[in-house]
């Protein structure tokens, strides 16, 4: 059964307040990592004091670290002993600092008053300044239009493959991330991503569940988050709604997302769809010769010229203050004849750096 995508509002949690003594006890191996990893979503420099916080929610044999920068929400749920619940909210900073600097494999034990939590494990102790968990902003749960899987290593190759291309720009904020969405005929799920100067797509098949999804926009601080935490071995759940994202894996993190509310450009249309020249050549080889002729360049974005002919790549770079530069590989004419052509030399190392292949068709 798909399980909520989580919105904004007060939880039923929330309600529990520290009104008398807590005390927490839970090991540092497995606090640190959680801390880590719900410090991703916290933005340290916010003005608001508690979104530079995470929250914590020990309940029932467990203890639940959240944090936030209000767009994206981090969850990380592991054992902790407690003597009754609390809900309660630190400095995130601090606090991880506080637990990584202790020793490794030691007991953490957490006492939770009111207004202040005091840490200590063995000769160590802190005390650090509570704000309430009353306070924190949270996703509530909405039902999810569409539920499916990814395998972690699919993400991690979305991610690899079209993160050089991710706009930064800010007034084109639409292309501040990666775009989902079905192609039909196909029966894949596509992915791209643009700045306006370069293009990556990467088409994955497409997952049971996902078949009518909407398009959507991925925020790259979501893509990389998502790809530290979840990124590897094991199925990542997806559910999703037009304006939501949430990816969980079981015993592991839990990412819920705004998406990008903007419209995705038809990117197919910068696409060549019927070159007649088409080349084989070594990705390694290229990359490396590309990079050694461009030595010679003022700049990284001078263009190197390539001349690409029966049996032979030529590459060149011309800098009028210091000196010129050339190199040949080999390469093989599939079809077509030959083409000699510029390209921005940075860009062509950034697209040859993100292909996953020995060979490359240009």
């Amino acid at each position: 059964m798909a399980r909520p995508v989580r919105e904004r509002s007060g939880d039923s949690r929330d309600s529990v307040r520290t009104a008398k003594v807590t005390t927490i006890t839970v090991d540092r191996n497995a606090l640190l990592p959680a801390l880590a990893a719900a410090g991703k979503a916290v933005e340290r420099r916010s003005t608001i004091p508690i979104l530079q916080n995470v929250l914590l929610e020990a309940s029932g044999g467990r203890l639940a670290v959240t944090g936030t920068d209000l767009d994206i929400e981090v969850t990380i749920d592991l054992p902790a002993q407690s003597d009754g619940q609390a809900a309660f909210s630190l400095p995130s900073g601090l606090l991880h600092d506080t637990v990584r600097k202790l020793p490794d494999g030691c007991e953490i034990r957490l006492t939770v008053e009111p207004t202040t939590a005091q840490l200590s494990a063995g000769r160590s102790r802190f005390r650090l300044q509570v704000l309430p968990a009353a306070d924190y902003p949270r996703f509530t749960p909405v039902e999810p239009s569409h539920s499916f899987a990814l395998p972690g290593q699919a993400l991690d190759r979305v991610v690899s493959t079209l993160a050089f291309a991710i706009s930064t720009e800010e007034t084109r904020y639409y292309l501040n991330g990666i775009y989902l969405h079905e192609h039909r005929d196909a029966g894949a799920l596509v992915t791209v991503a643009t700045d306006g100067h370069r293009l990556a797509k990467l088409a994955l098949p497409l997952p049971e569940g996902a078949a009518g999804m909407p398009g959507i926009i991925l925020p790259k601080k979501t893509v990389q988050i998502v790809h530290a935490l979840l990124a590897g071995e094991g199925d990542v759940s997806i559910d999703m709604t037009e304006t939501r994202i949430r990816f969980s894996r079981a015993n592991g993190p839990t990412l819920t997302s705004k998406l990008i509310d903007g419209t995705y450009p038809d990117y197919q249309r910068v696409i060549p769809g019927a070159n007649a020249n088409r080349f084989h050549v070594d990705r390694a080889a290229l990359a490396s010769a590309a990079d050694r002729v461009m030595t010679v360049s003022a700049e990284r974005g001078r263009p190197v010229k390539q001349a690409y002919e029966a049996g032979t790549l030529k590459l060149a770079v011309a800098n009028p203050d210091s000196g010129s530069a050339e190199e040949e590989i080999a390469v093989d004419l599939v079809e077509g004849e030959p083409v000699e052509i510029g390209f921005n030399g940075k860009y062509c190392l950034d697209m040859l750096a993100a292909c996953a292949c020995e060979r490359v068709e240009v």
